[in-house]
């Protein structure tokens, strides 16, 4: 028998399961609940890599236990994005009866038992060939193709689902990525069982299989890099400025009454006062969901929350910058007036939406620093 060698094939596959082995462990201990069905499909993507990674490279036989331990996963990859879908869009708590998704696995499962509960040198026998598997051949083809049809029924079920949902920024775009990497991933799993019925093909070709499950975790990991917001709760559109809603989930009566009652309450309370204000706060106080508050923010004001916000404490910054003199309110005093932590930050931001800085700007409209100055009092001010 050949000595177990790697090949720069699967090398690259190897480092693929340890990185997704290593994201799933980061996105398993995150406080953001959805970022953990992720972090299941990584696992089990690294865990099939493995198993793929022994086989073609001979260690097979020194980790017999591993063998065949991925038959029953595909049947988790849809149920788990199909979750994760729901929690992120809906705002959703896992719920109970959400777990009629795992009986087509539990039965895949139970089916490959006998197999999985053999001695290891009976394994051993049994892939190469010397002794017959306790599976039937026919089970193991039944289990094979429904996993490949309930993989595509279920990411053809989160396209009709992706479709139905508002445009919110390029969330729905990261939805779209990760659901059509996955139908990839069916694809590949698919198209080996179809080529390996044709002379031509040797059944050590299935790379593409563990290409699509190493694009899948680049995906994240990348995504992860470039937008990490999409994991920590927020929506992308929250932190990248958006187009107006075109589609949205509520009618646009109910998009206007939403704003009224959040314009009231800045109006009245002047949240944005609070520099520790966010999305999970506003949306708590309004009552409504952190989605929908997002959504109306983005839908009326053609910006995202960070400027909706900013731009309320840029009009309340230039009343103060006017209404008062350096002496009585200097700049930095308004920009923690306002809702801003320190000057640079509020320095930025008014320039941003106004063109000048908040000094300039008090020059040009604030009448009371030219104001005849009362005796023994200083005009002179930070």
């Amino acid at each position: 028998m050949q000595e177990p060698s790697f090949s720069a094939w699967t090398v690259v596959f190897i480092i693929s399961a340890a990185q997704g082995l290593l994201l799933a462990l980061v996105f398993g201990f995150s406080r953001y609940k959805p970022n953990r069905l992720l972090a299941v499909i990584l696992l089990l993507f690294a865990l099939t890599m493995t198993e793929y990674v022994l086989f073609w490279t001979g260690y097979m036989k020194k980790f017999i236990h591993w063998s065949n331990i991925s038959l029953a996963f595909p049947f988790l990859f849809g149920p788990l994005l199909w979750w994760y879908f729901r929690l992120v869009f809906e705002q959703k708590r896992f719920q109970i009866n959400w777990g009629w998704h795992l009986i087509p696995f539990l039965i895949c499962a139970g089916i490959y038992m006998p197999y999985y509960l053999l001695p290891g040198w009976v394994k051993l026998n049994v892939i190469s060939g010397a002794a017959f598997s306790p599976v039937p051949h026919w089970q193991s083809l039944v289990s094979i193709w429904g996993s490949i049809f309930h993989l595509i029924s279920y990411t053809t079920w989160n396209y009709i689902y992706l479709k139905r949902q508002p445009h919110v920024g390029q969330s729905k775009g990261w939805a779209y990525w990760l659901n059509t990497f996955l139908l990839g991933y069916a694809l590949a799993y698919a198209s080996y069982y179809i080529l390996i019925r044709f002379d031509f093909f040797n059944q050590n070709w299935d790379y593409h299989i563990s290409l699509a499950m190493t694009l899948f975790i680049y995906l994240i990991a990348v995504a992860g890099y470039i937008r990490p917001a999409i994991f920590q709760g927020y929506k992308i559109s929250e932190t990248t400025p958006v187009a107006k809603y075109r589609n949205s989930g509520l009618t646009d009566a109910a998009i206007q009454s939403l704003f009224g009652r959040l314009a009231e309450v800045m109006k009245t309370e002047q949240l944005y006062r609070n520099p520790d204000l966010n999305l999970d706060m506003l949306s708590h106080h309004l009552n409504a969901s952190k989605h929908h508050v997002s959504q109306v923010i983005n839908a009326c004001t053609d910006g995202t929350f960070f400027d909706y916000i900013n731009g309320l404490r840029i009009e309340e910054a230039q009343k103060l910058l006017a209404e008062h003199s350096r002496s009585a309110l200097n700049v930095i005093e308004v920009a923690y007036a306002v809702g801003f932590n320190n000057k640079v930050s509020f320095n930025t931001a008014f320039k941003k939406a106004t063109g000048i800085t908040p000094t300039v700007f008090r020059q040009q409209h604030a009448s009371t620093d030219h104001a005849v100055q009362a005796p023994g009092k200083s005009s002179q001010g930070s």
